[in-house]
């Protein structure tokens, strides 16, 4: 029973209708896109555009730009397929061969195909994961699949790593916005964009340049706009998707234990940056001081503490870095000072944010796990305390555009939880 309406959780009939309709509107979309298209490419002087290689090769590279750094980016990132680990790596409990049973076992309790789809792990210190899936598979083969950072496997037991294949196999297979699998129709609209602005306008003098930019935001923002609108929806839905492997007392402990890391680290990149030494530093220099100090594994605050603080004077002795200097000519210090005031203002806001007592449920007291008890009292403190935050985070000062508050994504798997145990695959 919904005790607070003042926490706003969606039932999963309303998402699945809602996705259904942005989807039924995103084939409008693309055909819109399309046809736009076929109107600018009768619109480019394509003789002209052949010419002037390099103008053509301007208006492209800034409308297509973002995507294309993103995609190589992602090209770029050091990344290794589990099939391809060595006999004797381990990451935590697990191995290649226990991740790939995993795996696949996720997938048949999941009913999904047992393609090869690759599963990807990346040297990153957060516990977190994505899905990639750009369509156009022989194209890029290489870097579509599930990808997981490190950290998850040492923060994470089995049950709970099966969840998050999951959520993001949700996200590969089962809920995805239809414009987001044909990228590359938007891609060729932006790069014709970008053609017509420069030949209609040129690029003789500033305004051209201005033109060009100000179509890079508006397409892109236009393009979008369905993503933004419906990319809760999509978390819910694949968090529920998760749900289905082993339950969703599983999958709302993997969820606190996402909070519970990203406070602790919250936390120490406070006490980092509020330290002597630390505010010596910029923002950008202390989050690199904790990234690099951070341990694989489990690591009590006092030690993560002590070990960024050793990273923190180890970056002060370095001195000036080459990336410092460049960032010095292109940006002064009036704005270094704004970006670091802005910072330190969120600090301490976040250092005043309500929290909600949750440790209290835990059947241990210790080890964030949930039996059915404690998991009612987890909601039930929840809907008593609606204001305050379940974990003093980012999000609890401002909201991610991206996913839903925890506490949102908790409800909607406890409210919703006989619908998602009925359309489970037995």
């Amino acid at each position: 029973m919904r005790k607070n309406p003042s926490l706003k959780v969606p039932e999963r009939s309303q998402l699945l209708e809602s996705l259904e309709s942005a989807n039924r509107w995103g084939l409008v979309f693309l055909s819109v896109q399309a046809a736009l298209i076929v109107g600018l490419a009768l619109l480019v002087d394509w003789k002209l555009a052949f010419e002037d290689k390099f103008i053509t090769t301007v208006a492209i590279a800034v409308l297509v730009g973002p995507t294309a750094m993103s995609i190589l980016t992602l090209f770029a990132t050091k990344k290794k397929e589990i099939g391809d680990l060595q006999e004797q790596t381990r990451f935590g409990q697990f191995d290649k061969h226990r991740l790939r049973s995993l795996f696949d076992d996720t997938l048949r309790r999941l009913n999904l195909p047992r393609t090869h789809l690759p599963v990807y792990l990346v040297a990153d210190k957060s516990t977190n994961a994505f899905a990639l899936n750009l369509g156009l598979g022989i194209i890029f083969r290489s870097i579509n699949g599930i990808y997981f950072n490190r950290q998850a496997l040492h923060k994470l037991n089995a049950d709970e790593l099966q969840d998050i294949f999951g959520h993001e196999l949700g996200h590969y297979y089962r809920y995805k916005l239809i414009a987001d699998r044909f990228l590359l129709i938007p891609t060729v609209l932006s790069g014709l964009v970008g053609i017509v602005v420069v030949q209609q306008i040129g690029l003789d003098n500033i305004v051209g340049y201005i033109a060009l930019l100000a179509c890079t935001f508006v397409v892109w923002y236009v393009i979008g706009m369905p993503r933004a609108r419906h990319s809760w929806t999509i978390e819910y839905l694949c968090d529920d998707f998760g749900a289905h492997v082993h339950g969703i007392a599983v999958s709302i402990a993997g969820l606190m234990k996402l909070g519970a890391e990203a406070e602790v680290l919250a936390w120490i990149y406070q006490q980092a940056k509020f330290s002597k030494n630390g505010s010596r530093l910029s923002v950008q220099e202390v989050a690199e001081a904790v990234e690099k100090s951070i341990p694989y594994g489990h690591a009590t605050r006092e030690e993560l503490e002590a070990a960024v603080q050793k990273s923190i004077k180890s970056r002060i002795q370095q001195g000036p870095s080459i990336s410092g200097f460049i960032k010095y000519i292109w940006q002064n210090d009036e704005d270094d000072d704004s970006d670091n005031e802005a910072e330190m203002e969120k600090l301490k806001k976040l250092q005043n944010v309500a929290r909600i007592p949750w440790e209290s449920v835990l059947p241990d007291g210790k080890e964030i796990q949930f039996d059915e008890w404690s998991l009612e009292r987890l909601v039930q403190l929840i809907e008593q305390y609606p204001d305050q935050a379940l974990f003093r985070t980012p999000d609890a000062v401002e909201l991610e555009a991206s996913h839903p508050p925890l506490k949102q994504r908790i409800l909607y798997l406890w409210y919703n939880r006989r619908e998602i145990e009925s359309s489970a695959v037995n």
